[in-house]
């Protein structure tokens, strides 16, 4: 699956990147995370971000100003996001592939490719060891997104689903 994911974002030289309204650290941590490295694996590509803001999480990065024209021809990754109707930004509709990447049991599959892994506590974590296993390469800022994303969703790993993979993710 991940070799899928990766061959279709190197066919497609815009890529927008989605997540579920009202972010937490993992919804933020996981866009701007996966962002950072297809930026840093992708310097040709344009790499853009949308969606609703909070000022909570503004530390990890900002949204980017995304045009209707931007999505002719994009792929579009929706992180951490279960059902459609929770992905902030409705223009994800007007892509050419959508790609949707989640750790969330509930939810239908929307997305051309659909990436779920339950086991993973966070999608951050799941999108870090997808980059790690991938090959692809991470910038301090994808990596500080990312383990933002893997301290919220896993309560600083106190929650249940914690594993050793966990923080064996978390410590790359």
């Amino acid at each position: 699956m991940i070799k899928q994911i990766i061959d279709t974002i190197k066919r497609h030289d815009t890529i927008i990147i989605h997540r579920h309204t009202r972010p937490d650290g993992d919804a933020l941590g996981s866009q701007i995370g996966l962002k950072e490295a297809l930026k840093e694996s992708f310097p040709e590509k344009k790499i853009l971000v949308t969606g609703d803001m909070t000022q909570r999480y503004a530390f990890i990065g900002e949204m980017d100003e995304v045009k209707d024209i931007d999505y002719i021809g994009a792929l579009v990754i929706v992180v951490d996001t279960a059902s459609p109707t929770l992905i902030s930004d409705e223009r994800y509709r007007l892509a050419n592939i959508i790609i949707k990447i989640d750790h969330h049991a509930s939810g239908p599959d929307f997305g051309d490719i659909n990436y779920v892994d339950v086991s993973q506590i966070s999608c951050a974590s799941l999108l870090a060891k997808m980059i790690f296993d991938g090959g692809l390469k991470l910038n301090q800022k994808g990596a500080k997104a990312l383990f933002t994303g893997i301290i919220t969703d896993s309560g600083r790993f106190r929650y249940i689903g914690v594993t050793s993979e966990t923080f064996d993710i978390a410590s790359q």
